[in-house]
């Protein structure tokens, strides 16, 4: 198996890494390819828990009889005297 970079930006860029960390260049490679393998992964990961929150809020707004901004959340947490409850 074999990988030809024809990109001198990118050839020359792994040599230098390669240089400054006495890694190899295929080792140079491998680090930055998986490290975007993890980024990708980390946000894909992020936008699902994104998106389970949405629906989750979705199906708790269905329950709500009138908007939520009529309630004096104020009146929930702290009583006469502007203490918490």
């Amino acid at each position: 198996m074999s990988l030809n970079i024809k990109d001198h930006e990118v050839y020359d860029l792994a040599k230098e890494i390669a240089r400054l960390t006495g890694q190899s260049m295929t080792a140079v490679v491998r680090d930055a390819l998986r490290q975007q393998r993890e980024r990708i992964q980390r946000q894909q990961q992020k936008e699902a828990r994104v998106a389970e929150l949405m629906a989750i809020a979705a199906r708790c707004a269905a329950h709500i009889n009138e908007p939520a901004a009529a309630i004096d959340h104020a009146d929930m947490l702290y009583d006469e005297q502007g203490l918490p409850r």
